[in-house]
């Protein structure tokens, strides 16, 4: 878990459960911001890596446009603390 300081309350925090799947065999992994229900997604963005050779990143946003997950399409893109062992 990560304790998550809003900007509003700077003197409060509250808990955000993150969890990343990974898929070895597709070599593509996913950190969703909490619970997302099917079809919560309703947006995505493609965020094109700018090392060629490693594979971009999937953003996906909810209809308020919070950002409720990242899908990793090659684990070189994956940041280090989240690094599949």
């Amino acid at each position: 878990m990560i304790a998550v300081v809003p900007a509003e309350e700077p003197t409060s925090e509250r808990t955000v459960t993150l969890s990343l799947e990974w898929d070895r065999g597709a070599g593509a992994g996913y950190v969703a911001f909490g619970r997302i229900g099917a079809g919560e997604a309703v947006s995505q963005r493609i965020v094109e890596n700018p090392l060629p050779g490693i594979g971009d990143v999937v953003l996906d946003f909810d209809e308020r446009g919070r950002l409720i997950g990242i899908e990793f399409l090659d684990e070189r893109a994956v940041p280090p603390g989240l690094a599949t062992p």
